[in-house]
């Protein structure tokens, strides 16, 4: 488990998840969620908080909603392509990755999702009066959730430069403060998954790096491939349309006995 996780053996007390902030690679979670749903759905349905900063908050209430990962993936690699028509990409004037996203959330959010998310969906976001990291657990409506994963997801200049606000507050990006969110107390396990190689319990499998680098309290290995992970985030060059992450989830089933 990864450091912030208490020692209580995996299996005695069902795991919350954590999916990182990863930008477009969230494809490689989504293809992670879409293995546990396919080999071993209890993970998902048993964790007691699913938890995720910027594109990894997609992730988990995709999880809590109980969409469907292929659904929001396939949502992602279309965007993506048509990103990739346009010369600066996710730059370009004529690119809205902000509209585009709260477009997706509207489609295919249930109405009921703040009551499937209320206690068990947990969004990290960026406070910007006081820096200060922020995880939104209780949601009174659809729209609330929505707002909340705007905030959670926001990275100024990138999707826009007047930030979105949640409750009278403006929040940015919450993988700024948290890429990989964690819950604290006691057996209070905490699955993290991550498509940059590093420290976390799925993720790439790698060779050792002799360098790592710690981003908003996750490590990394720094190498070349997570180079090119970190610029496919922003500037989704090579998303893959195969499930990405679902070998790296088999694998991590097997050796944990799931």
């Amino acid at each position: 488990m990864a450091p912030g996780v208490s020692s209580c053996h995996y299996g005695e007390v069902a795991p919350s998840i954590s999916f990182s902030g990863c930008g477009f690679m969230a494809t490689y979670q989504l293809g992670v969620a879409q293995c546990f749903l396919n080999y071993a759905p209890w993970i998902l349905r048993t964790a007691p908080s699913v938890l995720g900063a910027s594109a990894g908050s997609l992730v988990a209430v995709t999880v809590v909603c109980e969409m469907n990962p292929i659904t929001i993936r396939d949502e992602m690699l279309n965007f993506a392509k048509q990103v990739n028509a346009f010369t600066l990409g996710p730059l370009n004037p004529s690119v809205n990755v902000f509209h585009w996203l709260e477009c997706v959330l509207r489609k295919h959010l249930p109405s009921d999702a703040h009551q499937l998310a209320s206690g068990r969906l947990s969004v990290a976001m960026t406070r910007l009066t006081d820096g200060k990291n922020t995880v939104m657990s209780e949601f009174q409506s659809k729209e609330d959730v929505v707002q909340a994963l705007l905030c959670s997801c926001f990275v100024p200049g990138y999707c826009g430069l007047q930030p979105p606000s949640y409750k009278g507050d403006y929040y940015v990006d919450g993988g700024f403060t948290s890429m990989q969110p964690v819950l604290s107390g006691t057996c209070s396990q905490t699955l993290t998954v991550s498509p940059f190689s590093g420290d976390t319990d799925i993720c790439p499998t790698e060779p050792l790096s002799r360098w790592e680098m710690v981003v908003s309290g996750a490590t990394l290995n720094m190498n070349m491939a997570n180079s090119f992970r970190v610029i496919n985030a922003l500037y989704p060059m090579a998303l893959k349309v195969r499930p990405f992450g679902y070998k790296d989830a088999i694998h991590f089933l097997l050796r944990n006995g799931g």
